[in-house]
């Protein structure tokens, strides 16, 4: 599957916006290396799901 440059864009958007949302919905104010990691590996599971 071909992207072209504005799909890529939307995508790397989309997926900033997932990891916004996911740092708001919780309560904390400051994150650790570990748990920063711990989001993005959610999220890239997530995406090699769909």
């Amino acid at each position: 599957m071909d992207m072209n440059e504005r799909e890529r864009k939307d995508t790397m958007m989309s997926t900033l916006y997932e990891i916004r949302l996911m740092v708001d919905a919780d309560e904390k104010d400051t994150y650790t290396k570990e748990e920063i990691l711990k989001l993005l590996d959610t999220i890239a599971r997530a995406k090699g799901v769909e």
